[in-house]
């Protein structure tokens, strides 16, 4: 996207340089994305094109509206609906980001809840929200957050929480900035961590 404004400018460096981050930690994969909302104009965000995480740049960055739309005729990540239901819903959120966190994964798919267990973990909340698909949509579904429709789901699911997990497919985090998000998202992969080797042991 070319685009000479110095504010988004930095928008597009923070997105490029959070996403080497969160790879570069693990957290995020082939298939993860990481927005920020317009601030000039909280009605669109920005979000890369469909590339993997490992090869975008700032020319990559692709503008949308609330509704998930574009005018970019590059290719799309499917799963912007996640972002743009988020931002839809939640007009304190600034940056959201989906990835399949490793260590959190399996938090995704047990019932044992996903829960801080140090005080890097107090973004967190008493416990982690899971969205589960079949709630609405029956188990005939793909697991993804593919539609405005169920990307509104998650967004409900949600709530006013910062992280959301969605159940056998991954995690989402938002918050009030690009490095805030980045924050939570490590310290979210290191609480999993823990609370996985401390229930080994014991209660």
């Amino acid at each position: 996207m070319k685009d000479n404004s110095p504010v988004h400018q930095k928008v597009f460096e923070e997105l490029v340089t959070a996403t080497k981050i969160l790879l570069n930690e693990g957290i995020m994969d082939t298939f993860g994305h990481i927005s920020a909302r317009d601030p000039e104009d909280p009605e669109s965000f920005f979000l890369a094109q469909k590339l993997a995480p490992s090869l975008i740049t700032v020319d990559d960055i692709q503008r949308f509206n609330l509704d998930g739309e574009t005018s970019d005729n590059r290719p799309s990540y499917l799963e912007r609906y996640i972002h743009s239901e988020i931002y839809k819903a939640r007009p304190d959120v600034q940056c959201v980001l989906h990835t399949h966190s490793p260590a959190v994964l399996p938090y995704c798919f047990v019932d044992t809840p996903l829960r801080p267990v140090t005080h890097m973990g107090a973004f967190i909340g008493e416990s982690v929200p899971v969205y589960e698909i079949r709630d609405k949509n029956g188990d005939e579904t793909d697991l993804f957050g593919g539609s405005p429709g169920v990307c509104a789901d998650i967004a409900e699911s949600l709530g006013n929480q910062t992280v959301v997990l969605m159940a056998r497919h991954g995690v989402v985090n938002v918050g009030n900035s690009v490095r805030e998000v980045v924050f939570r998202a490590f310290y979210l992969e290191q609480e999993a961590a823990a609370l996985t080797a401390g229930l080994r042991i014991g209660n």
